[in-house]
């Protein structure tokens, strides 16, 4: 009996202690100043209205570490569907040459194909210390793409099937057009993610998701961990031809097709290395 209650009393002291230890975790947000989509037009599936739409979120980590490396991303707008058959494309294996340090060098057809632009604000530093955050600040280049990334090859039939963005990321340049590498980890950062659109239904309406991996090249330059703190972006309201219904029609890259109520939700799925997967809503 006595050794039944020695265990017994153990078991309790070790779960108060690991009660008491906080554990770190990532902790996502879609903050209202960094989404949008024309406010105040709804759109319909019959008629589409070509939109401007800004979206992005922020990551942060419950202990102020540096937070956890996220490989897998997969973004969404209520009632955005996207129609890639309006606009220009170009090969994905062009839109993200390693080679070229700004897009402003890239193909006529890969210009001529840039849907968006935004930014991206990184911390990184050593796996085994994430209490370093060295900032490395980029600029992403959205680009409307006929093919998708060999490294993620479910990209290839998707983006064939379905159209999608290439989110391509390059250092800022100086005036003189080199890298400032003094932003970023010791190595060039130029080149570009493959992110397919899927159809979804965000509050049953009919809706256009970005699904896209990040390739370690990213996530762990020059073997150190990269981890993303805030994305903010613009896809512009850029019009063309697209077959509706069976009918071609004048609509935008990004079109509204509906919305349940006065807002529209985003949502953003986050998938990090350890495999935990969350997700961060907003309505606005």
């Amino acid at each position: 009996m006595r050794k039944l209650w020695t265990a017994v009393v153990a078991a309790i002291v070790i779960s108060v202690a690991v009660a008491g230890i906080a554990i770190a975790e990532n902790r996502y947000e879609v903050p209202k100043s960094l989404i949008g989509a024309n406010p105040g037009v709804k759109g319909s599936v019959k008629d589409p209205v070509p939109a401007k739409l800004r979206f992005g979120f922020t990551v942060e980590d419950t202990e102020n570490l540096r937070p956890q490396v996220v490989e897998e991303y997969r973004i969404a707008a209520e009632g955005l569907q996207s129609f890639p058959d309006a606009r220009p494309t170009c090969p994905f294996n062009k839109a993200g040459d390693p080679l070229i340090g700004d897009p402003r060098d890239l193909s006529r057809a890969c210009r001529k194909a840039i849907v968006g632009k935004g930014t991206i604000h990184n911390e990184f530093g050593a796996p085994t210390d994430r209490s370093q955050k060295a900032t490395c600040d980029v600029k992403i280049t959205l680009m409307n793409v006929s093919s998708g990334d060999p490294r993620f090859p479910t990209t290839i039939p998707q983006i064939r099937k379905r159209g999608g963005l290439a989110i391509r990321i390059d250092q800022y340049v100086t005036e003189e057009g080199v890298d400032d590498g003094s932003r970023c980890p010791p190595t060039d950062i130029h080149g570009a993610i493959a992110a397919p659109f899927y159809d979804v239904k965000i509050e049953g309406i009919s809706t256009a998701e970005l699904r896209f991996g990040v390739p370690t090249t990213l996530t762990h330059p020059s073997t150190l961990d990269n981890s993303v703190r805030e994305v903010a972006s613009t896809v512009n309201k850029l019009k063309g031809k697209a077959k509706v219904r069976g009918k071609e029609r004048t609509v935008g890259f990004y079109s509204l097709v509906g919305r349940k109520g006065k807002t529209r939700t985003t949502r953003v799925t986050f998938i990090d290395e350890s495999g935990v997967k969350k997700t961060a809503t907003q309505k606005k």
